[in-house]
């Protein structure tokens, strides 16, 4: 009974042992599955070039000159095809050119004969005599009151007018008259210069407005014509913003073409860039700008490239029900074999 008893709990607790065998075994995490391997986030991405852009027209037509190929270099601002009847739109710019220069040298002239003008009459205004009579009083004010004055002694006069042989105090109110005449007609002249020179002062400010308007493009009709014009031939050809290769050409001399519709693309491939959208939420926490990665392409399985993180999108994608962000990775080393749109295996190294 003794031997059956402690034999019962010998296969007991060879069982329990089993059991809690298996169970560890079955809570041992997959270290492939989470995507860790060695405490280094794995991602795959594609090669890009570091700037390139799809071009097209702005306008619909044929095109009548391509002038590059696949595979050319070009540079900043180079023409690369344009459109029929350019030609004439070329003579519709230089006709709007010529008008502007016209506008602008007519404003010009405005502007020089107004400020001559305006040194003119300052000059006459800071020349002219003021009377101490007027002491108080601006250029109108003068006027009314010598005005006053010049009919107060002409009243006074006026009884005496025509005597053959005048007595003194006559001569004296004749010379008091003359006087008043004299004054009134200074204060004249001082409303004429000042007035003359608020005109010319009124003229110069707006002769300065509208040449400032004129350099600023608001609402100056020459202008728009230039812009329309310039428009007009900017749709009608094909430049590219910066300089790289010509990587993909999609027009020929005589096709249709409609406004948008790419034409080129234009790469520069002396940087490149690594892109993967592979990062989940939980991977992304753990990557940062500026870390360090090991990129190893699949076309070259033996090379490993350095780079480092240089983005990471603020905006997440819900992949199959997944969470992931894009992160941009940027290369510090370039081989000559790599191709766009190659497939690359991104570790992320802490």
């Amino acid at each position: 009974m003794k031997k059956t008893l402690v034999l019962s709990l010998l296969i007991l607790s060879a069982l329990a042992l089993t059991a809690c065998g298996t169970a560890t075994v079955e809570a041992a995490p997959d270290a492939t599955s989470s995507g860790v391997i060695e405490n280094a986030i794995m991602a795959e991405g594609r090669l890009e070039p570091v700037e390139y852009a799809n071009l097209s027209f702005s306008g619909s037509g044929v095109v009548a000159e391509v002038m590059v190929f696949e595979g050319d270099t070009i540079t900043a601002g180079e023409l690369i095809a344009q459109l029929e009847n350019t030609d004439v739109l070329v003579a519709d710019l230089e006709n709007a050119d010529t008008e502007f220069e016209n506008a602008e040298t007519v404003l010009l002239t405005e502007l020089t004969e107004a400020y001559k003008e305006y040194r003119v009459a300052q000059e006459r205004l800071d020349t002219f005599f003021v009377s101490s009579r007027f002491e108080g009083m601006n250029p109108t004010e003068a006027v009314e009151a010598m005005l006053g004055e010049v009919n107060e002694a002409r009243a006074d006069y006026e009884p005496y007018f025509g005597v053959e042989k005048p007595r003194k105090f006559v001569k004296d109110l004749k010379e008091i008259l003359d006087n008043a005449w004299s004054r009134y007609n200074s204060a004249l002249e001082w409303v004429d210069r000042d007035t003359r020179f608020k005109t010319a002062e009124l003229r110069l400010a707006q002769a300065q407005k509208n040449y400032a308007d004129f350099q600023a493009g608001n609402n100056i009709v020459v202008q728009r014509n230039v812009l329309a014009a310039e428009n007009a031939l900017s749709s009608a050809e094909l430049r590219t913003r910066f300089g790289g290769t010509v990587a993909d050409l999609n027009v020929k001399v005589g096709e249709a073409i409609g406004a948008g519709s790419t034409a080129v693309t234009i790469a520069d491939f002396s940087n490149w860039i690594i892109k993967t959208s592979d990062l989940s939420e939980v991977d992304i926490v753990n990557v940062q700008e500026g870390q360090s990665v090991i990129i190893t392409l699949d076309a070259l399985p033996g090379v490993e490239l350095a780079g480092t993180v240089e983005s990471i999108s603020s905006t997440f994608e819900n992949t199959q029900g997944d969470v992931t962000y894009e992160v941009t990775i940027s290369l510090q080393e370039n081989n000559p074999a790599m191709r766009w749109g190659m497939t690359a295996l991104v570790e992320f190294v802490e």
